[in-house]
């Protein structure tokens, strides 16, 4: 996919507003791309661009994806869908189990992603295109203290696999990047968090975090949409089905 291809192309980002979401939306803009963000946040501090729409959205509420997505096919098909938007709760033990908790991270992370696709797939035609979602090392991997979140993660996994069968006729290729812990402003205030506000408590766990991985640092945001570019250029072209992990190597 070179930036001269991708100035005749639709992006769309779910959680587009910050994040890894964000920076897939600033690599796409700086390739050349129609981007249009779907985020609750009104505003995701970029400057105003002839070729960067947000739209307010909930991916959880199917009139407003619906809707979302009539807009945008009005302006031609889409060519490039990045299921991004998730929520990571609080952590908790099994003992602590809130049904709201769960049906929260759920809802936003597999129900969300599953009508996005529901609605972006179909202003996707033919010859296709590409769809990749953030995942999560959480994808394969489990975690004691958000199982929620492992539990959602592993089911969007199954959803890459099986939508990746069902639309490959039709050449859409749907692939995963499945970030480690990734160095963002909302790892940083999670951490603070559980050290209860203490910022050198917080600071110290995040050091640690980084000795756990093989490159002995967490991976950003723009490696993450790095991967995810690659996946949804012409490069991939024979990838599909896939997840790939960027996090540094968490062995």
């Amino acid at each position: 996919m070179t930036n001269e291809n991708l100035k005749s192309q639709i992006a769309v980002v779910t959680g587009g507003a910050s994040g890894i979401g964000g920076e897939i939306c600033s690599q796409l803009l700086a390739s050349g791309a129609q981007v249009y963000s779907l985020d609750l946040l009104s505003s995701s501090g970029k400057p105003e661009l002839e070729n960067f729409h947000l739209l307010q959205c909930d991916v959880t509420d199917e009139i407003s994806l619906r809707e979302s997505f009539s807009i945008i096919s009005k302006q031609g098909a889409i060519t490039n869908l990045f299921i991004n938007a998730g929520i990571v709760p609080p952590w908790s033990k099994s003992a602590d189990f809130s049904r709201q908790s769960w049906e929260n991270v759920l809802n936003v992370n597999v129900i969300g992603a599953a009508l996005t696709l529901k609605y972006g797939s179909v202003a996707m035609k033919k010859p296709g295109g590409s769809i990749v979602f953030t995942a999560s090392l959480n994808a394969w991997k489990g975690d004691s203290n958000i199982t929620s979140y492992v539990a959602s993660k592993h089911a969007l996994l199954g959803i890459v696999k099986s939508a990746a069968i069902e639309f490959g006729a039709e050449g859409i290729r749907v692939n995963a990047v499945a970030p480690g812990p990734i160095a963002t402003q909302a790892l940083k205030n999670r951490l603070l968090d559980r050290a209860k506000g203490d910022s050198l408590a917080a600071e110290e766990a995040y050091k640690k975090l980084s000795l756990t991985t093989a490159l002995q640092r967490i991976a950003t945001a723009e490696e993450v949409a790095n991967l995810a570019l690659f996946l949804a250029s012409d490069k991939a072209s024979g990838v599909t089905g896939q997840m790939i992990n960027v996090d540094c190597g968490v062995l």
